[in-house]
């Protein structure tokens, strides 16, 4: 159980460097362009929304999936000098390739994206901050793997705080050079170009504190992996695709799917937006527990025990992302403080919204096996499944439920990849998990976020107290069980 112990630490580090940074920015960027920046409330918050979510569509083909790729091959001698080059080479060509073709047709783009030519300079720069991000995504696969968590969290960190320091630079030095120093001066396109301008140059940033790891890159490459590469690969491509969609892509769905007026629908998407930004509370513990699992699931795979450490890790995740719950959902009216006034109109979707955060987490732990036994081609299918599945009820739903469907399909969507994930890895790659008590624990959050959401207990005041009374209890149990289960285990 040292092994659990060690990834609780790499993911402490992890944590720090991505998840604080991420609090950080969501504190000063998030509820700063709600209340500040896009307080008109007329749809650039979503266009900002949708931005970023192809951006992170685009991340999933553009790096390959190449992180994956170097953790599954260098580790094997035959591969160990050659991998990190030639994913790297396979990454630049195809970046390069990309940026050809989205400045040679970047007009009839724009008129897909149904927004017009006016935000031209708006895709270009965010294209290119965009390959930046490829760029940089195989030197940190490479720290990860050498397990340099120090140095991840600073150059992460210095990128994510000098993205903020520039938007606040930006807009709060405002009054310098506009007569009346108002920022209702400017136009929401102009105040949009602006924060991806505070993003690509924090990503350069980031880009050249990377360059001793890009540097290693630069040798003769062996291309002679390359078929067996992309025949692992290339699935992991459709799993990545799939679950940024699921995840981020309600923005895309709605503005086609509300009415026949994209702006209006826009306008209407901007406080479901602030609501699944809200929930990426849960996702910044999910993405430092996800950047210090990978690596490890390779490490140990071949450990006589391996499946037990796994089969705890899931019942130790599970109770963490409880506590993360319970917290949030018993605090809602306080988190509701960090979007404007204007954006608070869908945090009752909020605890729906974690929960179906959960459910991607453990399809994560649960889909492990595909890798570990090469076998990413089910994974692509499990996927593409519910990328279909999404869509469908996208389809279906929101013209007779509306916005609230969103937050629902996502959970149902989230719940149906792990039932299919547990069934299929059980088959091939067996795994002890403690189903029932994992489900206990998430039922009874559930439940206690359900009945502080809908009774009131005399006043706003008496429900805080008692339900943060309720989450010190479950804190406190929840450290009992997982010191219990890492005795159990040793």
């Amino acid at each position: 159980m040292s092994n659990i112990v060690s990834l609780g630490k790499e993911t402490l580090i992890y944590g720090l460097s991505y998840s604080l940074g991420r609090v950080i920015n969501f504190l000063l960027i998030t509820s700063y362009l709600t209340y500040r920046v896009f307080e008109k409330e007329d749809g650039f918050f979503s266009i900002y929304q949708d931005l970023y979510f192809y951006i992170g569509l685009f991340l999933g083909i553009l790096t390959l999936r190449m992180e994956t790729v170097y953790f599954r091959f260098v580790s094997d001698p035959q591969y160990k000098e050659l991998i990190y080059p030639l994913a790297s080479r396979l990454i630049w060509i195809v970046s390069g390739l990309f940026l050809i073709i989205i400045i040679t047709f970047r007009s009839p783009i724009l008129d897909w994206m149904k927004y017009g030519p006016s935000l031209s300079l708006h895709l270009l720069m965010a294209c290119s901050i965009l390959v930046l991000d490829v760029i940089v995504s195989l030197p940190f696969a490479k720290i990860r793997y050498d397990k340099k968590p120090i140095r991840y969290a600073w150059i992460k960190l210095t990128g994510l705080l000098m993205n903020v320091i520039l938007v606040l630079g930006i807009f709060e030095g405002i009054k310098f050079w506009l007569e009346s120093g108002s920022l209702s001066e400017l136009s929401s396109e102009r105040k949009l170009l602006y924060v991806l301008m505070a993003n690509l140059l924090a990503s350069f940033l980031t880009t050249l504190l990377l360059f001793p790891e890009i540097l290693q890159a630069i040798k003769k490459v062996d291309w002679s992996p390359l078929k067996k590469m992309f025949s692992y690969t290339w699935p992991l491509i459709v799993v990545t695709l799939s679950f940024t969609i699921i995840q981020s892509g309600y923005t895309s769905y709605l503005k086609y799917l509300l009415s026949d007026d994209v702006k209006a629908n826009l306008m209407a998407t901007d406080s479901l937006n602030a609501a699944f930004r809200l929930a990426v509370i849960m996702n910044l513990f999910l993405t430092a527990f996800n950047y210090a699992a990978e690596p490890f699931f390779f490490r140990h795979a071949s450990n006589t025990n391996a499946k037990q450490h796994f089969a705890d890790l899931s019942y130790v995740f599970i109770l963490c992302c409880s506590v993360i719950y319970l917290v949030t959902c018993l605090n809602l009216n306080l988190f509701s403080l960090l979007l404007g006034t204007n954006y608070r109109a869908s945090m009752h979707l909020v605890p729906v919204l974690l929960m179906g955060n959960i459910f991607s987490g453990l399809y994560y732990n649960l889909s492990a096996w595909n890798k570990l036994t090469d076998k990413t081609l089910m994974a692509a299918g499990i996927s593409f499944s519910g990328l279909v599945l999404n869509t469908v009820l996208y389809i279906l739903l929101i013209p007779m439920l509306g916005l609230d469907a969103s937050a629902w399909i996502l959970l149902v969507v989230y719940f149906w990849m792990c039932a299919w994930s547990y069934f299929q890895g059980q088959k091939h790659y067996p795994i002890p998990y403690q189903l029932i008590p994992m489900f206990l624990n998430l039922s009874f959050v559930a439940l206690i976020a359900w009945i502080f959401q809908n009774y009131n207990f005399g006043s706003q005041t008496i429900s805080l107290v008692l339900g943060n009374l309720i989450c010190f209890i479950f804190i406190f149990y929840t450290y009992r069980m997982i010191r219990k289960s890492i005795n159990q285990s040793q």
